[in-house]
């Protein structure tokens, strides 16, 4: 049986082996001629479509992201192909991320997280935690999760607010749905230009969810007027598109990289291996682990120190958030051909990042405060 499995999926070639033939290809740009006789494809966010697998001998696709709107579901319904995703595989890596971003605004705008307001919008799996991370770190979290509150059932829901009601208060503005285009939750600009009216003056709006949950010429408008006073944003309206004219006003840019770490995307591969042998009846043949961090320590004095700036000195440390930043504005003046390439290449060569998990902080010095936010925030802690 033949495998075609996208090179940029780590253990690729290992887990795959035990199933069939595994021929690697840049699921960035594989053709129909690629496919040929292919039963199974293994890839990340390649579009499942009609264009690309119509005719085909697939008859089974894993993709191993979070996101699904880069599959045609009803055509692949129609077509008889059956498909999974791994929608739990990189929560850990986005929420490191993101509070990352977090505490790079801090540092750089001479501000203080705790006590600030976050309306988070969509409580789900990363949604989740990115509250408690928040909450470590003394932040007041507002929640919103219409389908979350509409389920009678789901207890804690019950206490969730409107989107009107949160993004009113809050500081900061995250979202972390989904992105749909039809339905009573469609999500599709959800934050369009009334939304973001409805802002509290000067807040943070911060996407690492999908970039066509925010307008992109309504944000660009807020951030202009000063309704908005600063973005983050790790995706983009049209990927690999994207506006640099928005991407130039925000405090913080990045080619949707936050649940690039490495413990992301082998979660990401397995969950696709596991169901590829629960389609072809097989048992797993290889239980990967992950090999040592490169920074498995990392010692720190926390004597008269703050602890957010402590905070930020190893998150920093290990995300390398601005790095990101940096290398993505690299890439504002090229034509949009070139714009597009560049976007692409900076996510399959990404660097190898960790998830704050596999790093232990030493604290000289350290407050008990000190010890609960660091390990609130994923790391193990070490007391010297």
């Amino acid at each position: 049986m033949k495998i075609l499995v996208d090179a940029n999926l780590p253990l690729g070639r290992t887990l795959f082996g035990t199933l069939g033939d595994v021929t690697l290809v840049d699921g960035s740009r594989l053709t129909r001629e690629q496919i040929g006789n292919a039963e199974l494809l293994m890839l990340r966010d390649t579009p499942l479509n009609a264009a690309l697998l119509e005719g085909s001998s697939v008859r089974f696709v894993g993709s191993a992201i979070t996101g699904t709107d880069h599959i045609d579901k009803p055509w692949m319904a129609k077509a008889g192909i059956r498909w999974v995703n791994a929608p739990r595989a990189n929560g850990e890596s986005v929420a490191d991320y993101c509070l990352a971003a977090l505490l790079e605004y801090a540092h750089m705008r001479h501000r203080t997280l705790a006590g600030t307001t976050v309306a988070l919008i969509g409580v789900g799996w990363i949604g989740s935690k990115v509250r408690a991370r928040c909450e470590a770190l003394g932040m007041r979290v507002l929640c919103c999760d219409p389908p979350r509150r509409n389920n009678p059932r789901d207890v804690e829901a019950q206490g969730f607010l409107s989107l009107p009601e949160v993004v009113s208060e809050a500081d900061f503005v995250i979202p972390f749905v989904p992105l749909t285009r039809e339905g009573a939750y469609a999500t599709w600009h959800l934050l369009d230009a009334e939304a973001l009216e409805g802002m509290k003056y000067g807040a943070v709006l911060v996407n690492m969810a999908r970039g066509a949950v925010c307008d992109t010429e309504a944000t660009i408008a807020a951030l202009r007027s000063g309704r908005l006073a600063d973005g983050i944003f790790d995706v983009w309206e049209g990927e690999p598109d994207f506006s640099p004219e928005l991407a130039s006003l925000a405090f913080l840019a990045t080619p949707h990289l936050a649940g690039h770490s490495y413990e992301g995307k082998v979660n990401g591969t397995v969950a696709i291996y596991h169901a590829a042998c629960d389609y072809l009846g097989r048992r797993p043949a290889i239980s990967p682990t992950l090999p040592p961090p490169i920074v498995p320590r990392i010692v720190i004095d926390a004597g008269g120190q703050s602890e957010e700036e402590m905070l930020w000195f190893v998150t920093q440390k290990l995300s390398m958030i601005v790095a990101d930043h940096l290398a993505f504005t690299d890439l504002f003046s090229l034509s949009q051909t070139a714009r597009r390439r560049r976007f692409v290449t900076l996510r399959r060569t990404y660097h190898y990042r960790r998830q704050f998990c596999a790093t232990t902080v030493a604290i000289r010095h350290g407050t008990p405060g000190l010890f609960a936010k660091f390990e609130g925030l994923g790391f193990k802690t070490e007391a010297l």
